[in-house]
């Protein structure tokens, strides 16, 4: 598990962030929870987080598909402008844990968001299975060993860090970042743009800069619509 604590005193904003990963057992799940179908396993699985986070109702709960995730700051700056958003009152969504999805995706469309980063059955069937924590206070040992007991669960190595080509590629092609701007972003690090053997450290940190330009903006434009 990943923590870290917020806070950002121009705004009086503290909170905490955490990121883990799990593994689940998925014939144990649903065996124990008599599940039939595909839409029965999602019902379960979310019935099931419903109860955990009514038992913490100041912390957010969220699982993601971690196919678009750069890494830990890509969500680590999502929670950031979450938190910030509904400090300012200009969130898109009511719920924090959508509102966390339309930041990763840098997207204000909600169905979009949750299509790219919200979990489906193919998620379960795959056992390995991150969640986000944004709390006011480190309770996250707490809620994660709630999790696994009500999951049938067990912890596993975060992976959210490794990133190969095809990754890269992927994440750019979803955020539409161009092999342009991709270049711009590095020229501005002092790195010679036309050295094939560019190591995936500097393109991820161009990647990220670009991403966040992205979820600045979608944030911006909510506070100027308002």
């Amino acid at each position: 598990m990943i923590v870290k604590a917020f806070n950002i005193r121009d705004i009086d904003l503290k909170f905490f962030v955490a990121v883990n990963q799990i593994k689940l057992n998925y014939k144990q799940f649903i065996d124990l929870n008599n599940i039939h179908n595909e839409e029965n396993a999602l019902n379960s699985f979310f019935a099931i987080l419903e109860e955990i986070q009514n038992k913490n109702k100041n912390s957010v709960i969220q699982f993601i598909k971690e196919k678009y995730i750069l890494n830990q700051d890509h969500i680590f700056t999502a929670c950031y402008y979450v938190e910030k958003a509904f400090l300012q009152k200009i969130n898109i969504s009511n719920k924090k844990s959508i509102e966390f999805l339309l930041y990763l995706a840098t997207n204000r469309q909600i169905n979009k968001s949750i299509d790219a980063f919200g979990i489906d059955y193919s998620d379960l069937k795959k056992q390995s299975l991150i969640y986000c924590i944004i709390s006011p206070i480190n309770n996250f040992n707490k809620i994660s060993k709630e999790i696994i007991k009500a999951l049938g669960a067990e912890q596993e190595e975060l992976v959210i860090n490794k990133l190969s080509d095809n990754k890269i590629n992927e994440i750019k092609e979803f955020f539409e970042i161009s092999d342009n701007q991709l270049n711009s972003i590095l020229k501005s690090y002092g790195i010679k743009v036309n050295n094939s053997e560019i190591s995936l450290k500097y393109v991820s940190s161009a990647i990220y800069d670009l991403i966040c330009e992205k979820m600045a903006l979608l944030h911006i434009e909510r506070a100027s619509a308002m």
